[in-house]
C-alpha cells in the first residue's frame, strides 16, 4: 500500500491531465533530446564551405609576378633635329597614340581626363590634359618633353627617359591632341631644349643584363674573392716568422682574413704608409689587428704595411 501510494505521488497522470502545465516537469528531457538530434542532423548535412573544408586561396606575393629585365646590348640612337621633331605629323601622332595606350592611359585615362584605373589611388590625381590649369612645365612640346625626360617627383609622375627621343616627341604630340588650342614653341625655346638635352648629338643607351644574371655574377665574384682571401690567410700561416716583416704581422694579427679583406689584394689599396697607420689606428680590432699595434715603431709600421701589400 505504501509503495502504491509512493508511485501515485511520483506520477499521477490524472492530476497531470487536470493541470497540463505539469507536463513540462517531465518533458524537458525529451525536448533536450529533440534539440540534440536536430543539431546532429544539421552538422551532418553541412556543406564543405560550412565545415571550413575548402582550402583557402593564398594570394602570392606581388613581387613573384615581376619579370626580369631583358638582355639588351649597348646601342646608339641617331641625332634628332629638334626643329623638325617639334612639327607634328600624322605618323608621329599615330606612334604617340600607341605609346600613350601602353604607358599613360592606365593613369591619365584613354581620353586624357585623368581618370585611369591606376590613378584612382594617386594624390594628387593624374593630370587632366583637357584642363588648361596647373601644368608644371606647360603645354608646349618643349615643356611636355621635359616632363617625359625628367618626370615630376612631387606629383608622382615617372620619368620616361628610357624611351628614345623620337618616341618622346611623338608622345608629346599625341598628348597635345587633348589640349584645346595648344600653344606653340618659339625657335628660341626649341633651341634651349636642344641645348639642354643635346639631342643633335644622338643618344647612347648602355647595355643591360637580367637582374638574375647580374646577381649570379656578383655572387660568383664574391666566392672567388673569398677563396683568394682564405688562400692568402693560409699563406701567412705557412710563412710564420721567416722574415722580420712576417714576424711583426704574426705578432699583431688578430684575424688574418679580416686584415687581408681590408688591406690585401683586390681591395681598395691604401695609398701610403701614413694613410695605413691612420686607418688601422682608428679601430685596430675592426681591421683584424690587436690593439698593441698602436705601440709599433715607425720601422715596424713600415714592415707591416709592406708585408700586407706584397701578399700574392
Amino acid at each position: 500500500m505504501t509503495q502504491e501510494k509512493h508511485q501515485r505521488d511520483e506520477i499521477d497522470f490524472r492530476e497531470i491531465a487536470r493541470d497540463p502545465r505539469k507536463w513540462f516537469a517531465y518533458s524537458y528531457i525529451y525536448i533536450l533530446l529533440v534539440l540534440l538530434g536536430l543539431g546532429v542532423y544539421y552538422v551532418w548535412n553541412l556543406g564543405a564551405v560550412g565545415k571550413n573544408a575548402v582550402t583557402p586561396v593564398v594570394i602570392r606575393d606581388s613581387s613573384a609576378f615581376a619579370r626580369d629585365i631583358p638582355l639588351q646590348r649597348p646601342r646608339s640612337l641617331p641625332p634628332v633635329d629638334v626643329l623638325k621633331a617639334a612639327r607634328p605629323s600624322d605618323s608621329m601622332r599615330a606612334r604617340g597614340g600607341q605609346l600613350y595606350a601602353a604607358n599613360c592611359a592606365s593613369c591619365h585615362g584613354e581620353e586624357g581626363l585623368g581618370n585611369g584605373p591606376a590613378g584612382l589611388v594617386l594624390n594628387p590625381p593624374p593630370r587632366n590634359f583637357h584642363s588648361p590649369e596647373g601644368w608644371t612645365n606647360g603645354q608646349k612640346v618643349s615643356g611636355i618633353y621635359k616632363t617625359l625626360q625628367e618626370g615630376i617627383v612631387k606629383n608622382g609622375m615617372a620619368s620616361y627617359s628610357y624611351l628614345p627621343p623620337e618616341d618622346r616627341f611623338a608622345l608629346a604630340h599625341y598628348v597635345r591632341t587633348f589640349v584645346p588650342n595648344p600653344p606653340e614653341d618659339s625657335p628660341d625655346e626649341l633651341q634651349l631644349l636642344e641645348a639642354t638635352y643635346n639631342l643633335s648629338s644622338g643618344v647612347s643607351i648602355p647595355g643591360q643584363i637580367p637582374i638574375r644574371k647580374a646577381a649570379e655574377r656578383i655572387i660568383r665574384e664574391h666566392y672567388e674573392i673569398a677563396d683568394r682571401v682564405r688562400s692568402l690567410a693560409a699563406q701567412t700561416m705557412e710563412e710564420n716568422s721567416r722574415t722580420e716583416a712576417a714576424a711583426v704581422f704574426e705578432r699583431e694579427v688578430l684575424d688574418r682574413t679580416r686584415v687581408i679583406t681590408c688591406f690585401g689584394p683586390g681591395t681598395q689599396q691604401i695609398a701610403d704608409l701614413p694613410e695605413f697607420v691612420r686607418t688601422v689606428s682608428a679601430d685596430p680590432i675592426a681591421n683584424g689587428l690587436r690593439s698593441s699595434v698602436l705601440s709599433l715603431s715607425e720601422p715596424e709600421w713600415n714592415l707591416l704595411f709592406q708585408y700586407i701589400r706584397e701578399l700574392k
